[in-house]
């Protein structure tokens, strides 16, 4: 039993990272329908720049903290502006955004290599204590970055559902001709959605780089699992995708009591195929407009 409680408190340490991860890639592919594979740079960025902030600079890690979600935000906006929105105006397909995408994902890694070395990179000096109720243990970090998680989801779910500004995401999210119609200005929408989705991005990828190291390619694996809850919970809401990197969470934490790590992944996928088989809407039910 003992053993038991501490995996739920670790699957809920996280499910909670991969439901950020999961709403961040969600607000941007549900809204503007691009695919963002380089989604996984922007982790990494996120990462470089609280190691550069932090430890190069010598500046606290709250400076850190901030510096990790702007240069996130950042980069998702210029990759919008300056490469998706120039495809859409040329009436790109969605492959030709997904292959571009993707380019963007490995060469960003391989110059972030160049760059800074091949050596990972470490960001100490976060009071990371460990908390204990009996033989249940968790560290003040990994509490951190769980809170920190629900905190953003809980927040960017008032947004979208409770502001005005929601109202017009919703809108283009829902008909983006008819948005564009009433007067809602598509194109500045597009970028709000690639800074909040960024952002969350950036706060997940500082949680790891402080937790452990960044490189070059951190992103990678995050990201995908991000992905995989979406389609998992339900591409029609946030609460479906993050529920559904909840789940995928849970899931990863509790194959490791029978599978290896290889077999966990190949049991994600698994669950994933049937979802998508036998219920392609996801765990929730919900319309796309939600």
């Amino acid at each position: 039993m003992m053993q038991l409680s501490q995996l739920i408190v670790f699957g809920i340490v996280q499910g909670l990272t991969y439901a950020l991860l999961a709403s961040s890639f969600w607000i941007i592919y549900s809204t503007t329908r691009t695919f963002h594979l380089a989604h996984s740079l922007t982790y990494a960025i996120a990462g470089y720049a609280a190691y550069l902030t932090s430890e190069q600079l010598g500046l606290s890690l709250w400076l850190g903290f901030a510096a990790s979600l702007i240069c996130a935000a950042l980069f998702g906006c210029a990759i919008e502006a300056l490469l998706y929105r120039q495809l859409r105006r040329r009436s790109s397909t969605v492959l030709g955004i997904f292959l571009s995408s993707l380019g963007i994902a490995a060469a960003g890694a391989a110059l972030l290599q160049i760059i800074f070395g091949p050596m990972v990179k470490r960001v100490p000096g976060f009071p990371n204590a460990t908390l204990s109720y009996g033989e249940i243990s968790v560290t003040t970090l990994q509490l951190t970055g769980a809170l920190a998680a629900f905190v953003a989801i809980g927040a960017v779910t008032i947004l979208l559902t409770r502001t005005s500004v929601g109202n017009a995401v919703t809108a283009v999210r829902t008909n983006p001709k008819l948005a564009m119609a009433v007067g809602i200005r598509v194109e500045r929408i597009s970028l709000l959605v690639f800074a909040i989705g960024s952002a969350m991005a950036g706060l997940a990828a500082y949680v790891e780089t402080i937790a452990f190291v960044a490189y070059p390619t951190m992103g990678l694996q995050p990201v995908m699992f991000g992905v995989i809850g979406v389609f998992l919970g339900g591409a029609g809401s946030i609460k479906g995708a993050a529920l559904g990197g909840f789940v995928l969470g849970f899931l990863l934490v509790f194959s490791g009591l029978f599978l290896s790590q290889n077999l966990g992944v190949i049991l994600v996928f698994t669950v994933l195929l049937i979802i998508i088989v036998f219920r392609p809407e996801g765990l929730i039910r919900s319309p796309v407009g939600e």
